[in-house]
């Protein structure tokens, strides 16, 4: 039963209670789509950097498993480009709303969901492969989908695309917490409670403004896209995760039960946060996060 309960009490139930509660009192007319996509500008102002500095500041690469990385990433940058395919050319969904879609596919919502559930079943040691998995994730994924969200924006020459990507500040940020992070500084206690405290509030925001946003819209309609990016992030990630670490990968046994845990987890909300940001049609990727995210107390249950 704990394998069950464990998960769904810790970590899952507690992030879906945050979507349930904007959808609600976005039903009642107690918050407007406004103040959600407000919210959201706090989210990608403050929130999101400094879970980026944090993350990345902090993190000890002489610790990681590297083939366990680079066999997470594949499959990961998988799944991102065939969601596109599928999307772009499949369902004939724009190009922006495409590639958000593809990454609520491969993005998970590790840090609120596979964190607390890695440290209340396998300790401590649990948490660095999950962390170091979430540093990876927030540089090449949702860094790299910055990129790309900026070079198809408009119609704007390559220098503008390229000064564009230079001065966009998750981008800035990234690269700041890598410079720290090899200086070897320690960061000053009042700075990191500061961090802390701002990192702490990004998903509950998010999913938040999520229900806001989908209390709004019905819930009967769950459209084709919408199950593609679940079958993809509930199903065949783990399931691909199950295979290689049955075959050729051979983590050690730290490793081995957080990593397949990530796998299994369920959407993640930057690709939601990331979509007001822009400008891009969210109704089909919150409903997917929604879904993924109940649909995740099974898998999670699994491969816990």
């Amino acid at each position: 039963m704990e394998a069950l309960f464990g998960p769904l009490q810790y970590a899952i139930l507690p992030v879906f209670t945050f979507a349930i509660l904007g959808f609600a009192l976005g039903r009642i007319g107690e918050f407007s789509r406004q103040a959600a996509e407000g919210a959201n500008q706090y989210i990608i102002g403050i929130a999101v950097p400094a879970l980026q500095f944090r993350l990345i500041s902090g993190v000890d690469f002489a610790g990681v498993e590297w083939d366990m990385i680079i066999a997470y990433l594949s499959v990961e940058f998988a799944i991102y480009g065939f969601g596109f395919i599928v999307m772009r050319y499949g369902f004939r969904v724009g190009p922006r709303e495409s590639v958000l879609l593809a990454m609520t596919a491969a993005f998970p919502n590790h840090v609120y969901v596979v964190l607390p559930i890695a440290e209340r079943l396998y300790g401590p040691s649990g948490v660095d492969p999950v962390a170091s998995v979430i540093v990876f994730d927030v540089v090449l994924m949702f860094g790299g989908t910055i990129m790309i969200m900026e070079a198809i924006k408009g119609e704007q020459s390559p220098l503008a695309v390229l000064k564009d990507i230079a001065t966009n500040r998750l981008i800035v940020v990234i690269a700041l917490a890598f410079v720290w992070n090899y200086s070897g500084f320690l960061l000053h206690d009042g700075v990191a409670f500061f961090l802390d405290m701002a990192t702490a509030s990004a998903t509950p925001v998010a999913l938040f403004s999520l229900g806001v946003i989908l209390s709004g819209n019905s819930l009967k309609s769950i459209t084709g896209p919408v199950w593609v990016v679940v079958g993809l992030k509930n199903l065949l990630m783990p399931l691909l995760a199950v295979i290689m670490l049955g075959t050729f990968l051979n983590p050690s046994p730290a490793w081995e039960a957080p990593a397949l845990l990530t796998y299994g987890a369920p959407s993640g909300v930057l690709a939601f946060v990331l979509g007001l940001k822009y400008g891009v049609k969210v109704e089909s990727i919150a409903k997917a996060v929604i879904l993924s995210t109940a649909l995740s107390i099974l898998t999670a249950a699994i491969l816990a």
